[in-house]
């Protein structure tokens, strides 16, 4: 990405720090002034712009807050579909087990009043998940 825009992609996400700590050679889970952890903050507020920028530069979307809260638990209050299909991808992608039914249950609800082609996409790729998630080999022992 290029120095403008990516000065232009945080100015837009009003990013509430200093520029630099969004540089592609940062740690997007570290701890940050006043506790702000930058992947956290831009699940929370359903960053998809900045929450695709970080994966591409290798943000940690296994990454959990302290109180053991998942991205995608995080990302559920700001009803960011597209922020949401960008961690199920990156996870899916990563092998990450599929979510729990209260999970599940939480993802459905917050688009259930929303755009019906976004509800039925969120249930489809939930369950293209379980179906990979059958295909992949479990690492437990018999």
């Amino acid at each position: 990405m290029s120095d403008w825009k990516h000065q232009q992609m945080i100015k837009a996400s009003a990013w509430p720090l200093a520029a630099e700590l969004l540089a592609p050679t940062a740690d997007f889970t570290a701890r940050l002034e006043g506790g702000l952890v930058p992947l956290h903050w831009a699940c929370r507020e359903g960053k998809a712009g900045v929450v695709k920028y970080m994966i591409e530069y290798g943000a940690n979307v296994h990454d959990l807050t302290d109180d053991g809260k998942s991205m995608l638990e995080l990302v559920i209050p700001s009803k960011s579909f597209q922020t949401v299909m960008l961690l199920i991808d990156r996870l899916k992608a990563t092998g990450a087990p599929a979510p729990d039914e209260a999970l599940r249950k939480r993802l459905n609800n917050a688009f259930s009043k929303g755009h019906p082609d976004a509800r039925n996409r969120l249930q489809q790729t939930l369950r293209d998940w379980d179906r990979i998630a059958k295909t992949v080999p479990s690492s437990k022992s018999p």
